[in-house]
């Protein structure tokens, strides 16, 4: 059903933190990346009977309305039971369960709690935190689909408003987000396929739904034959907020500012400047307010007085549902939390992860092991077909970033569509330099202020988009093989995982494909992976064409 082949990683261009981190050079005294399974070393036992059984009861009454399947249910069972522990993972609950890398994240969770199971002689469980306590709506409302003309076209998720509240607390009503136009679309797209409806069943949203539910229910259809555990944070709040009052307690912000500083004096490109991040928010009908370093401890965004690390610690613990951690504490909450022994993540998360060593030493919490998380490419028998149509390789495309085109076939892009490029690139990075004079005005605005320079790139490229489809089908006879192969392999000028879902994989070579991935999959592969997936008659003829 599949075919694996092995490329350089260097094929999406990595950034220095993440050639490290895959050549096993990240500074062990920040964040310990393991670069095979006996570096992950097996830790004491540290929970209390009660406390494991707390733990798998709130997380089981949370799926039970799923009806989750049986390796579900003896996952939380081993989770209730002494020395078993957690190889972690998580992210946004994006629309269509897209991108494909939270996937390819599940998976790689799943291979290498097995890999542990087998190392150690006791079990190890994989676990998927689902962030419904995000509240970014822009990020998650939208999926994009390659469609019938070879065109990428994006899905939105009309009428959806936030509020500042968490994804898990925005039910979806079928006419007001248009549920079934979005499904007739989708429809369209896969009509034909042998799994079609399953995979419609499985990733559209239904009536009443949040984007988080549908994600979960998502990845619990999918995945938990494989023994995937999905949780939500509403299920183990009081657990969450018992371990926030305990880490604000300690006053974190020394703590963030020192890990911080070490991390950049070791060459890390520091993600979130814990100064002004949000550190912890408050929940409540009107949505998350955000609580940053300042005054005495703690302080809402335009409020003169503020509160020590005590006092609101004292707050969260006499109303412990309505609280929950930024970014940045969060892995820590995490790790308190769960019997963790790996977490799986992103280069993203790596950099933030790296700021942590001093606040993790304050505040008693574990040294989890980072795992890099896979880099995939799926690649279907039409593209397989357009690549040998056009003499060229996979690596070759994805080099190439979503712009290749073969030679002796090239007609020059208009000057334009580069200006526009640039213009866009240099307003974003022009708006990013503002952040520290926005901040003095308000942190709030300051936080805006990447977000809204990212939807002016998005808003350009999406011109760009459709001036380069004008230029290429007004090229010859629009060279469909070589618009099959950037779109498909990378759209948007983004890897595929980053931009794809796995609705059209479903519909078209069903669930056995993601099981083969995960049986095959070394979870510590440093390289990049291209996926073939095969079709029947390949099968059986017994390889690709």
């Amino acid at each position: 059903m599949i075919r694996i082949e092995h490329a350089s990683a260097d094929v999406l261009e990595l950034k220095a933190l993440a050639r490290a981190a895959l050549s096993g050079s990240v500074d062990a005294a920040l964040v310990r990346v393991p670069r095979n399974l006996q570096q992950i070393e097996q830790p004491a036992d540290r929970w209390e009977d009660e406390e494991r059984e707390e733990l798998a009861r709130s997380i089981g009454n949370g799926l039970g309305a799923l009806g989750p399947h049986v390796a579900v249910v003896d996952a939380l069972r081993a989770l209730a039971t002494p020395g078993t522990f957690a190889v972690v993972t998580g992210q946004q609950p994006g629309f269509l369960a897209a991108p494909l890398y939270s996937l390819y994240k599940a998976l790689q969770s799943i291979a290498l709690a097995r890999e542990l199971t087998r190392a150690w002689g006791t079990p190890v469980v994989a676990l998927f935190w689902n962030h419904a306590d995000d509240s970014d709506l822009a990020e998650v409302n939208h999926a994009y689909v390659v469609n019938v003309n070879l065109d990428l076209q994006k899905l939105v998720l009309a009428g959806l408003s936030s509020g500042k509240q968490p994804l898990s607390r925005i039910p979806m009503d079928e006419e007001a987000q248009r549920l079934p136009a979005l499904r007739a679309v989708l429809a369209q797209i896969v009509a034909g396929e042998e799994h079609a409806e399953r995979a419609l069943a499985m990733f559209v949203p239904k009536h009443g739904e949040t984007l988080a539910r549908a994600f979960t229910r998502a990845f619990t259809e999918l995945l938990g034959p494989l023994g995937l555990v999905v949780i939500e944070p509403d299920w183990i709040r009081p657990q969450m907020s018992r371990e926030l009052a305990r880490i604000v307690a300690l006053d974190p912000a020394a703590a963030l500012a020192r890990g911080t500083e070490r991390a950049r004096r070791s060459g890390v490109e520091i993600a979130i400047d814990p100064s002004d991040a949000a550190l912890v928010f408050a929940l409540d009908e009107r949505g998350r307010k955000a609580l940053r370093a300042g005054g005495d401890g703690f302080r809402y965004d335009g409020e003169d007085g503020s509160r020590t690390g005590a006092e609101l610690a004292a707050e969260i613990v006499q109303d412990p549902l309505n609280w929950s951690p930024g970014a940045l504490l969060r892995p820590i909450v995490q790790d308190l939390v769960l019997p963790a022994v790996a977490y799986v993540g992103g280069f993203g998360e790596l950099a933030y992860h790296a700021q942590l060593s001093d606040l993790r030493t304050t505040c008693g919490a574990p040294r989890t092991a980072f795992v890099p998380r896979i880099s995939l490419t799926l690649v279907d028998p039409e593209c397989r077909l357009a690549l040998k149509r056009l003499e060229v390789d996979v690596a070759t495309v994805l080099r190439a970033r979503g712009a290749y085109a073969a030679e002796g076939n090239t007609t020059p892009e208009p000057a334009v569509l580069e200006q526009m490029r640039a213009i866009a690139k240099r307003a974003s990075k022009e708006l990013a330099a503002l952040k520290s004079e926005l901040a003095a005005l308000d942190p709030g605005l300051a936080v805006q202020l990447k977000r809204t320079g990212d939807q002016v790139e998005e808003l350009v490229a999406k011109l760009v988009a459709k001036g380069e489809r004008v230029h290429q089908n007004n090229s010859g006879k629009g060279r469909r093989h070589e618009r099959r192969a950037n779109n498909v392999l990378f759209p948007r000028q983004s890897p595929q995982e980053r931009v794809l879902g796995p609705l059209t994989y479903v519909a078209r070579f069903g669930e056995d494909w993601v099981r083969e991935l995960c049986a095959e999959l070394d979870p510590l592969a440093p390289e990049h992976l291209i996926v073939n997936l095969q079709s029947e008659i390949e099968v059986e003829e017994g390889g690709a064409a």
